[in-house]
């Protein structure tokens, strides 16, 4: 956390812009990070792909007997993300075998509005980068990059 806080910030410094201008984009694992610096730090917008409720909750579907090992509270994006006001695109793929469904659909129900979320049809973790899903991220972008903060 403190390198993406660190990363966030010298960005910020060489864009010379603040943190309220920024867009946050995270994908899987990089979701949880980016949720985490929203919270602390609204963004102007917030775009996760493929991300999860919490660390937790995936250890008890990939590793059910040694999931207590996780403490609940490590990447808990769902009591993080509720702290987020702000724009919010979320996508998750359909069959993703490495971050259930559900578990991206528990996030997102945890989320403030504004918020959108796209369901890419039979895209596992890998393979949600379609032509379909490209123009609703421009589409969000630009109405973000549009919108007066």
């Amino acid at each position: 956390m403190k390198d993406a806080a660190a990363a966030r910030a010298k960005l910020c410094e060489l864009a010379n812009i603040k943190d309220s201008e920024m867009l946050l984009m995270g994908e899987s694992l990089g979701g949880a990070i980016v949720v985490q610096l929203a919270a602390d730090s609204p963004p102007r917008g917030l775009i996760l792909q493929s991300t999860f409720s919490s660390l937790r909750d995936v250890a008890d579907v990939h590793y059910p007997k040694l999931s207590w090992l996780v403490p609940v509270k490590k990447l808990d994006s769902v009591a993080q993300i509720a702290r987020y006001r702000g724009p919010l695109l979320q996508s998750h793929g359909s069959v993703d075998q490495t971050i259930p469904f559900p578990s991206g659909e528990k996030l997102f129900r945890a989320a403030n509005e504004p918020k959108q979320f796209i369901t890419i049809d039979h895209a596992d973790h890998n393979n949600w980068l379609t032509d379909a899903y490209l123009k609703q991220l421009e589409g969000f972008v630009t109405r973000v990059a549009a919108a007066k903060k």
